[in-house]
């Protein structure tokens, strides 16, 4: 039966897809490191997500991340899959801006990112909000939302002495703090979009799942990060590995993950004791890591980046 989401005028009905919930979570432990994650279907009338047909790879996907995050000790609970009816437009959107400033391939590529100032584009906000369903934890939840095409623009330094801005169509958007710090609307700041692919499956979750909660970029190990870098072993590159490496040689990746302000215990009365919140709206240097941080490159910010 469709539900109308509340306090909203904007043309969205919801199905549940018949995927259990209770059964997929039953093996979670009182106590330990969890996320809570919704997922959103993006489909409109009579063209339904390819996963209602196939529900099975939606939860193959699901299981295969939880395995991953089980390894470096964080589980992931899931709240429920809905279908979402929405306008046809809605499907396809430009997520971001690029507001800021290019600055030398020298610069720390956190501090550049900063610089770089990505900005939610209206498009993408009307849509956040039409989909998700008020709830008061929404800044503590992360949403997939499924969407068909997201683009992503960004500073493309191939000549860097003539940064230009692209825009190209990804398979998953993470909206990471580190690159959006409060420029992305609070209630929407767990959203990580994902195109559908069949043969990414769960890696593909995960991965847009670490830069989300361990919120770095592309990076393992001796490898800086990068927007776009293959490699193996690591959850965070391009490739197949799905390593989530602790201490300074693992770039703190477990440590900041057991610091996201998404993680929360569950006490055994079911009461939740949360993670604490960014101390600087999420940066990478942002206190609430403490130590567990990598400074490299020229650490000296732009003179045009206040």
């Amino acid at each position: 039966m469709a539900v109308e989401p509340a306090e909203s005028n904007h043309p969205v009905s919801y199905k549940e897809l018949e995927l259990q919930a209770a059964e997929i979570n039953k093996d979670l432990v009182v106590g330990m490191p969890t996320v809570d994650i919704a997922i959103y279907l993006g489909e409109t009338e009579g063209q339904p997500h390819p996963y209602v047909t196939t529900p099975d790879e939606l939860k193959a996907s699901f299981e295969q991340a939880k395995e991953i995050f089980v390894e470096a000790g964080v589980q992931l609970r899931l709240l429920f899959v809905k279908r979402a009816l929405v306008p046809a437009a809605w499907l396809t959107l430009q997520a971001n801006q690029v507001t800021g400033v290019a600055v030398s391939p020298k610069i720390n590529a956190y501090i550049g990112y900063r610089a770089a100032k990505w900005k939610l584009t209206d498009e993408a906000k009307h849509t956040f909000e039409g989909i998700i369903q008020e709830h008061v934890n929404n800044h503590r939840t992360i949403y997939l939302l499924y969407l068909t095409e997201v683009q992503m623009a960004y500073f493309d330094r191939s000549d860097p002495a003539d940064p230009q801005i692209k825009s190209i169509p990804t398979g998953g958007l993470s909206l990471p703090a580190y690159l959006f710090e409060a420029r992305i609307p609070r209630r929407f700041r767990g959203v990580i979009t994902i195109c559908y692919r069949n043969e990414t499956g769960g890696r593909l979750m995960a991965h847009e799942l670490g830069h989300k909660l361990i919120n770095v970029s592309h990076e393992y190990r001796e490898i800086s990060p990068q927007f776009e870098v293959q490699g193996e072993g690591g959850l965070m590159l391009y490739g197949e590995g799905t390593d989530i490496p602790s201490g300074e040689a693992g770039r703190w990746h477990q440590e900041r993950l057991h610091r996201s302000p998404f993680i929360y215990r569950t006490k055994t009365d079911k009461t939740r004791i949360w993670n604490a919140d960014y101390l600087e709206n999420g940066h990478y240097y942002d206190p609430l890591y403490g130590d567990k941080v990598i400074r490299f490159d020229i650490m000296e910010p732009p003179q045009s980046n206040p």
